[in-house]
């Protein structure tokens, strides 16, 4: 008699489904032509999506994996996930991620007044996909130095940019990101300007960066600042990203005591502080590096693609 009962139950759920899904009836209908509350066909309704009776796909190629999403919060404790499908190209899986990134930026809610912007390709991507009054009187600070060689302006695309489009101020460190020796950062750390710009950084309201692999292709590599045979050997010792010019373990450690001497940049452990990080990430290439940052604890919220993120979590 029990399983009678449980296999009508199970009929009715199957019908109340199939009137809302597929007959397009409200809630409120069903309950009338099945003589039920309205709050039961609520309850049906749930229950056919819990116990797998009813699967709810979207089906577009820039639809979010919601599953890679609530894994990568729940494995690393982040307060978001956006995770968007790998594209067909590399340069539109960037695109998409960028535009993910901005829209992201463009949504939070309270809007941040400081944000600490690392400079790289993706952040200059980034820039590209916020509209004008994405925010209103922003301060954009750069929490890392500059580059010692440039061909396209990565650092005035990313910060100086992103200021502008928010109509607000940006505010650069001229000085580059890594230096010749310990002396001559500390010095440099020591001059009321830079002092000032990181001490902002490490308050801002929001970080946002993009880790990178430490390999040949890096942009400390491409800016002149490190030699692929220091990427190598920066390998070696167990580098596994680049976290705003801090080369980093997987754990997020830095891995060359005298490079971290010398690299003039915001702390790390105001970076895990800080009560909002998002790290961008687009690319196989990357999944190390994020794996890293986020195992590192280096970021609350990741933008990626599903291909990055199913590398990560395997």
């Amino acid at each position: 008699m029990a399983r009678r009962s449980r296999d009508e139950h199970l009929i009715q759920v199957l019908h109340v489904a199939e009137m809302y899904y597929f007959e397009q009836m409200t809630q409120s209908a069903i309950a009338d032509r099945l003589s039920l509350s309205r709050w039961t066909v609520g309850r049906m309704l749930e229950s056919a999506r819990e116990s797998g009776l009813v699967h709810i796909t979207i089906d577009h190629p820039l639809a979010r994996h919601h599953r890679l999403e609530v894994e990568l919060a729940s494995r690393f404790g982040l307060a978001k996930a956006v995770v968007v499908p790998t594209q067909a190209r590399p340069e539109s899986t960037l695109d998409v991620i960028a535009s993910a990134a901005a829209d992201r930026l463009t949504m939070l809610r309270p809007a941040p007044s400081v944000i600490g912007v690392s400079w790289g390709r993706t952040l200059a991507q980034v820039a590209r996909h916020l509209h004008p009054g994405w925010a209103h009187d922003i301060t954009v600070v750069q929490t890392n130095g500059g580059v010692a060689i440039t061909r396209n302006d990565l650092v005035g695309r990313s910060v100086v940019r992103i200021a502008e489009l928010g109509r607000g101020r940006a505010i650069t460190l001229q000085a580059p990101t890594i230096l010749g020796s310990a002396e001559l950062c500390s010095m440099l750390r020591a001059d009321a300007a830079v002092a000032r710009t990181l001490q902002m950084a490490s308050h801002a309201d929001l970080l946002i960066y993009s880790p990178g692999p430490p390999d040949a292709g890096s942009v400390l590599v491409g800016s002149g600042h490190l030699s692929a045979d220091d990427m190598t050997r920066l390998r070696a010792a167990g580098g596994r990203a680049d976290v705003m010019s801090h080369v980093v373990d997987s754990t997020g450690a830095p891995v060359d005591p005298d490079l971290d001497a010398r690299t003039l940049s915001m702390d790390l452990d105001a970076v895990r502080s800080a009560p909002r990080v998002i790290a961008v990430a687009a690319g196989m290439e990357k999944a190390e590096a994020t794996g890293a940052a986020l195992a590192g604890g280096l970021c609350t919220e990741v933008v990626t693609d599903s291909e990055v993120a199913e590398a990560i979590l395997s």
